[in-house]
């Protein structure tokens, strides 16, 4: 049986976070944390992800795993 391949999590939690900072940024980091972003996106689609594969990734699950690692990272 094949497993399908998964985002690695940490990669996912830079992405998860860089979406965060660019929401939550004042309108004069908006370039900069749109940009970081962006870069974030651009390694999980370098490592052969698609748009589709982020969003099944995407669960609550996920997110209570992002909220912890911030935590415990210190983001």
């Amino acid at each position: 049986m094949d497993e399908e391949l998964k985002i690695p999590k940490l990669l996912m939690f830079e992405y998860l976070l860089s979406l965060e900072n660019y929401s939550e940024s004042h309108p004069t980091l908006k370039e900069i944390t749109l940009k970081e972003a962006l870069e974030a996106h651009q390694k999980i689609i370098d490592k052969g992800f698609s748009d589709n594969d982020i969003i099944k990734m995407k669960s609550q699950e996920l997110m209570l795993e992002y909220k912890i690692w911030k935590e415990e990272s210190g983001q």
